[in-house]
């Protein structure tokens, strides 16, 4: 309960913050698309569809409007139809850095060299900016392919998660049954599996679900890149083009997912293992 009214009060920060930052700020938005040409309409109309006819107080608390102002369609289409896309690369990413960061976390499990390479090897996939792995994947594999924006952003996530969790593993080696398992005779994957891996499973679900951020931070850099039509790159065509009612349902709606998978992570790691509040 504590959790749902906590999430609840920081969204509607979030919500205030965001549409304060939107109309609060000075000049005159309608001004500014009508004398960029960018949206065929009377200055007038415009203002009252983004109302901006309202006191600020108003505009801040009132409903953002259902249909975009620079395309001839709603904002719910619209998000569903990025947000399906951005979901797409973010299964395909998960998909490919989850097996990545187990088999680092194995091999750091495995101790000596292993550890070592593992350590080399997350530093440089965690180091190097998206902004520059994106385009190397361009230069050397030009044609069109849809894994390429999912491993560039998986591999930058693996190398990341890496470091954060095989600290987390080390506690559990100290904390867990590993020792016992080693000694009678278990073969290391499965050490890893059921007495390293399962009980610290829990908090690994958390780590990802509070991580949804830094995804959705990461695919506005990669959609751009390879022109991928999600909720990136909708929200920065929104940003240039000052569509502000895209740009409120979007920025609402990943805050919204962001806060409900971190709730769920709670939710998670509670139910499977009891012992942490």
């Amino acid at each position: 309960m504590k959790g749902l009214f906590r999430g609840l009060l920081v969204f509607s920060l979030i919500w205030i913050l965001a549409r304060s930052a939107i109309y609060l700020l000075p000049g005159d938005p309608a001004e500014f698309l009508v004398h960029e040409s960018l949206v065929n309409i009377d200055a007038d109309e415009l203002r009252k569809r983004m109302n901006l006819d309202r006191t600020p107080w108003e505009r801040i608390f009132s409903l953002p409007a259902s249909r975009s102002l620079i395309r001839d369609e709603g904002t719910p289409a619209l998000l569903s139809h990025a947000w399906t896309r951005t979901a797409a690369l973010a299964v395909l990413s998960l998909g490919i850095s989850l097996p990545l960061t187990f088999g680092l976390l194995f091999f750091h499990f495995l101790g000596g060299i292993r550890r070592s390479a593992s350590n080399v090897i997350s530093l440089i996939l965690a180091s190097v900016p998206i902004l520059v792995l994106g385009p190397l994947f361009l230069l050397f594999l030009p044609a069109p392919n849809p894994l390429l924006p999912a491993l560039t952003l998986a591999l930058h996530l693996s190398g990341f998660w890496y470091r954060t969790l095989s600290r987390r593993l080390e506690r559990e080696v100290l904390l867990g049954s590993v020792g016992g398992a080693r000694a009678l005779g278990f073969p290391e994957i499965r050490v890893f599996a059921r007495n390293l891996l399962a009980p610290s499973l829990g908090g690994f679900i958390l780590f990802f679900g509070t991580q949804l951020g830094f995804l959705l931070n990461g695919s506005i850099l990669v959609e751009t890149l390879f022109q991928w039509n999600g909720i990136g790159s909708l929200l920065s065509e929104a940003i240039l083009s000052r569509d502000y009612p895209v740009l409120e349902a979007g920025m609402t709606s990943a805050a919204f997912l962001t806060l409900a998978t971190q709730q769920a992570g709670y939710a998670f790691q509670s139910w499977w293992d009891p012992r942490i509040q």
